[in-house]
């Protein structure tokens, strides 16, 4: 049988968890590289600075990561002397300024530290890193060939974000306690497999018991338990799933019609990613006829202003004819506990619309 290796992250959270980087980090060298978004740097690289300032870490360049999660800005990051000349790079910002880290260090076979500012995706502990080509279009999955070395999760710089992304971050992570288990369903799964999609149920749980608190505390720049348990699930248990579960357990239905939702242009660009993927997972309940998993969610949908309906994505019946084309063509539908078509999904879509009424 061939040789398997998983890895799973490491990770310090709280109100400060960068007190912890001289003894984590020290280890792996000295010369030391920030590269980040350029309001994840101003949040968070001075306070990095002045705890390690007594250690043998020093601070050789700050970089921004060049704004999309590309090939082109991580050779443009490649051709940098500090780059070069760095025994290890801290990464600041949310998934695409990570995803850009995580290739970078990839290529390079550096250490890499992660420090999350929002919490809107599992990047900053996974392997995998969404590739975008540089005009914003998808356009493929990088693995590393582990997540990174640490990640440093301060829920203080997170409660200062923009409640947006908390929400974006919960939405994405309803459909990571569903996904997986339909799409393994029926399938004889190894171990690494069947632990992943065991945990899957633990990602939607906490978010339903205190997703609603934990949104109001990051309106308010509050940190509290809800909120950490919160984070934690978008976060983290996300993230161990996804580095457990091959990739076509990672996905189904509610990205499928993500996908298809990104085909129309005021769509793209007045919706948050994970705020259309949480709908999906309403039409993906309604396709496995799972009305009573709907009933327990659509009151906490309802208390945060998830959508319960294409409408309330600004999207029209006609315009759904192509939404529902374009998810039954993505490969996220390849693998699922049974077939699912164009004709079901129509079907739950309408279901779905008069379901309360």
């Amino acid at each position: 049988m061939e040789t398997r290796n998983i890895f799973l992250p490491n990770y310090s959270i709280g109100e400060n968890p960068y007190i912890e980087v001289p003894s984590i980090c020290e280890a792996y060298g000295k010369k030391v590289v920030f590269i980040g978004g350029k309001t994840a740097l101003a949040k968070a690289s001075d306070i990095v600075k002045d705890i390690i300032k007594n250690s043998s870490l020093e601070i050789i360049d700050t970089l921004w990561f060049g704004g999309e999660a590309c090939y082109e800005n991580v050779e443009k990051l490649k051709q940098k002397k500090s780059v070069i000349e760095a025994d290890m790079i801290f990464a600041f910002g949310g998934g695409k300024a990570i995803d850009t880290c995580k290739c970078l260090t990839g290529q390079l076979k550096k250490p890499l530290f992660t420090f999350p500012t929002i919490s809107s995706t599992c990047a900053s502990v996974t392997s995998v890193c969404a590739m975008y080509n540089e005009n914003g279009s998808f356009r493929n999955l990088y693995w590393r060939f582990a997540p990174a070395e640490h990640t440093f999760i301060c829920t203080k710089i997170i409660s200062e974000a923009p409640d947006k992304y908390l929400w974006a971050g919960i939405g994405d992570t309803m459909a990571k306690g569903y996904e997986p288990e339909f799409s393994s369903r029926g399938k004889s799964l190894n171990h690494s497999n069947a632990l992943g999609v065991t945990l899957s149920k633990l990602c939607q749980e906490p978010l339903v018991r205190y997703g609603k608190k934990a949104l109001d505390d990051c309106k308010a720049d509050r940190v509290s338990n809800e909120l950490e348990e919160t984070i934690l699930a978008i976060i983290v248990t996300t993230g161990i799933v996804s580095n457990y579960v091959i990739n076509d357990y990672n996905s189904s239905l509610a990205h499928a019609l993500c996908y298809g939702f990104s085909t129309i242009h005021h769509v793209e660009i007045s919706h948050l990613h994970g705020e259309i993927v949480s709908y999906g997972v309403l039409v993906l309940l309604m396709v496995d006829g799972r009305t009573d998993e709907i009933d327990r969610i659509i009151p906490f949908y309802k208390s945060i202003k998830l959508p319960i309906s294409y409408k309330n994505l600004g999207t029209s019946e006609e315009e759904m004819e192509n939404v529902i084309q374009k998810a039954i063509e993505v490969p996220d539908l390849n693998v699922s506990a049974f077939p699912v078509t164009k004709k079901m999904i129509w079907e739950a879509v309408k279901k779905l619309e008069n379901y309360e009424k």
